[in-house]
C-alpha cells in the first residue's frame, strides 16, 4: 500500500487526487468528497503538503472526526469512505479513498446552510453555478451552440444546477427518448458532463478553459 501512495505523491495532484496538510474544517473538506464522488471517485492524502511533501498529522483521530462530520453531516446523501494509516518517512499520514457513488449527485453543505453541487475538474472542486459551456472554434460545434433548443438548454443551465432527462424533455416539448440523445450527444460533444450514473440522466455544463 505504501508504494502505491508514494507512486499517487510522486504523480501529483489531479482530477483523482488530493492532498491536504491538514483538515482545516469538516465544511472545506465536505466539497472535496463530494465532488470525488460525483465525478469519478479520488483519493485524499492527509498530511502530504501541496508540493508533495510529507508532513504527517498530529492527531489522527482530529482529523478522522472532522471527516466524519464532513461525510455524514455535511453531505447529502451521505457518503462512505475508506481509509489508511500509513507511516512515510517516519510520519504518519491517512490514505482516504471515495468511490465514484452510484447517488450522484451530492450536495454540500456549507457554514450558511448553502447546499452546492461540487464535481471535479482537473485539481479543482467547482459548484456546478460556476460551470460555463466550453465553446469550441470547431464550426459545426459553433452551429450546435446556435440552435435553438441547446441555446435554451444553455440558458437554463446558466440559471439551474443541472437538467435531467425529463424535465429537459418538457422544456422544448419533445419525448424523453430523444432528449436523452439529445443530452448524451452534448456531453461527447464535450459541451455537457454527465453526473448521472441512471438512467434518468442528470447533466450539467463544462467548464469552460479559459
Amino acid at each position: 500500500m505504501s508504494v502505491s501512495t508514494i507512486q499517487l505523491i510522486k504523480k501529483g495532484e489531479g482530477l483523482n487526487i488530493e492532498f491536504k496538510r491538514t483538515i482545516d474544517s469538516s465544511f472545506k473538506i465536505a466539497k472535496t468528497i463530494v465532488s470525488f464522488a460525483n465525478t469519478s471517485g479520488g483519493v485524499l492524502l492527509v498530511g502530504v503538503g501541496d508540493s508533495g511533501e510529507i508532513i504527517g498529522v498530529d492527531s489522527e483521530l482530529t482529523e478522522l472526526q472532522k471527516l466524519e462530520r464532513a461525510c455524514r453531516e455535511l453531505s447529502e446523501p451521505p457518503i462512505s469512505l475508506g481509509f489508511r494509516s500509513l507511516v512515510l518517512d517516519g510520519k504518519n499520514i491517512l490514505r482516504i479513498e471515495v468511490e465514484e457513488s452510484l447517488e450522484k449527485p451530492h450536495v454540500a453543505i456549507n457554514e450558511k446552510n448553502h447546499h452546492t453541487v461540487y464535481i471535479r475538474v482537473k485539481d479543482k472542486s467547482v459548484p456546478t453555478p460556476k460551470l460555463l459551456v466550453q465553446v469550441s472554434e470547431n464550426v459545426d460545434l459553433q452551429k450546435i451552440l446556435n440552435t435553438r433548443h441547446v441555446k435554451t438548454l444553455i440558458q437554463f443551465l446558466r440559471e439551474n444546477d443541472t437538467v435531467t432527462v425529463k424535465s429537459y424533455a418538457k422544456m422544448i416539448n419533445i419525448s424523453d427518448k430523444r432528449a436523452e440523445r439529445m443530452l448524451n450527444d452534448l456531453a461527447e460533444k464535450q459541451i455537457l458532463l454527465k453526473i448521472s450514473l441512471g438512467k434518468a440522466g442528470l447533466f450539467s455544463l463544462k467548464l469552460r478553459n479559459n
